[in-house]
């Protein structure tokens, strides 16, 4: 439970923000270009979390993130609100962006539907 808290207050601090800087209108367009390997678009940006290094990893091949549990919680998130509810959702492989991260910062977008949370877009960071 800490640790979720503890988690998700750091999600807020390094930015469950939009994923399109205002300060970097260069990337714009690489985030309206951005699909996942079905060719299913992510969207513009402005519905994906930044992701701090403890709310992602990977293993072996498989990545895992850790994002809101329900779609209120995500948009409580998005707007700064401490003390969210998360779980680990694993990353579909199709879901996973295979270009390079322009944004320097690990991006994942939560897709919330009557079965739970799933993941429809997910671009890797680094891990340091």
């Amino acid at each position: 439970m800490f640790r979720n808290l503890f988690t998700v207050a750091l999600m807020v601090w390094t930015g469950p923000v939009l994923a399109h800087d205002h300060n970097r209108a260069d990337l714009s367009k690489w985030f309206e270009k951005l699909h996942d390997r079905k060719g299913d678009l992510c969207c513009d940006g402005s519905e994906s979390m930044h992701l701090s290094e403890v709310d992602w990893e990977i293993n072996g091949n498989r990545y895992r993130v850790r994002v809101p549990t329900t779609s209120g919680g995500f948009q409580r998130a998005m707007a700064g609100a401490p003390n969210v509810e998360t779980e680990w959702v694993h990353v579909p492989d199709d879901a996973v962006i295979a270009e390079p991260n322009r944004a320097n910062v690990t991006l994942v977008w939560p897709l919330y539907g009557p079965m739970g949370v799933s993941v429809r877009c997910f671009v890797p960071g680094t891990m340091t």
